[in-house]
């Protein structure tokens, strides 16, 4: 006699015929997965968990939350991943700094999966190298004006060479960033540095044809450090800012249509 399959179960050959993608996990396991990430995010945000505390043995931990012992291994080898949390043998789960290198290559990695986003990051670098500017007026040392002036040099050194001009140009940046001694703005900056250094190749290609423009790279970049130099903060902020926007003007004029020549109308033989 066959046992009839109650409502909501699947046998194998159920599986074998779902089509590719379809999830197969139990709706309970993800109000599961996201309860106890959820729980973990609160506790880290509210500093209620810290660095060198010790989190409560699995099978409490898991009483505790209302979720199955597998469900919580996974968010906790999730969160081991990213740094968040230690797993020592013998001893248990402890609660760590996170390594904020693993969490910005990740950030730049999820980024760098949506390619329509492409346009908000470098909106959101013009914002983040103004205030970076601004801050570099105020707390710029003798090292970060020589990474400045080196990278300079760089750019003056390779007007002529796409790639190398382009990756000049991108130190050069990443150097004023950090001329801001802000970690925040250079942590976002660096996970975005993929995509930065593919918008510096591609202006640099875009103006390829346009002396004019390649002329003037030496002398922005250089008002941007004098700015720095003398403290002037307002004074670097638009720097900054016309910078930007002389870059997208010869960019965006590179790749306009040159207008149709009119023939001259032959007059005709009588």
């Amino acid at each position: 006699m066959t046992t009839p399959k109650t409502k909501g179960t699947m046998d194998a050959r159920n599986i074998r015929d779902l089509p590719v993608g379809v999830s197969i996990v139990a709706p309970i396991e993800v109000q599961g997965f996201e309860r106890v990430s959820g729980f973990f995010k609160e506790q880290l945000a509210s500093g209620e968990l810290r660095p060198g505390q010790r989190l409560l043995p699995e099978r409490e931990l898991a009483q505790k939350l209302g979720v199955s012992r597998p469900t919580l291994r996974e968010v906790m080898r999730a969160l081991t991943l990213l740094g968040a949390i230690e797993i020592r043998p013998g001893q248990g789960a402890f609660v760590t700094s996170p390594n904020l290198g693993v969490l910005r290559d990740f950030f730049s990695v999820l980024l760098s999966m949506q390619p329509n986003l492409y346009e908000h990051v470098l909106e959101a670098r013009v914002a983040i190298e103004r205030q970076a500017a601004r801050l570099a007026c105020e707390h710029a040392q003798a090292s970060d004006v020589n990474r400045l002036e080196a990278a300079l040099l760089r750019i003056e050194k390779t007007v002529s060479d796409e790639n190398a001009g382009s990756e000049a140009d991108f130190e050069f940046h990443n150097a004023l960033v950090r001329a801001g001694h802000n970690e925040v703005l250079l942590f976002i900056h660096e996970a975005v540095q993929g995509l930065l250094r593919r918008s510096h190749l591609e202006r640099r290609q875009a103006v390829r044809e346009m002396p004019g423009f390649l002329a003037t790279l030496g002398r922005a970049h250089r008002m941007i450090v004098d700015a720095i130099i003398s403290r002037d903060a307002d004074r670097a902020e638009e720097v900054i800012r016309r910078h930007f926007t002389i870059a997208q003007d010869y960019e965006a004029a590179s790749t306009r249509k040159p207008p149709l020549k009119k023939s001259p109308l032959r007059k005709r033989s009588r």
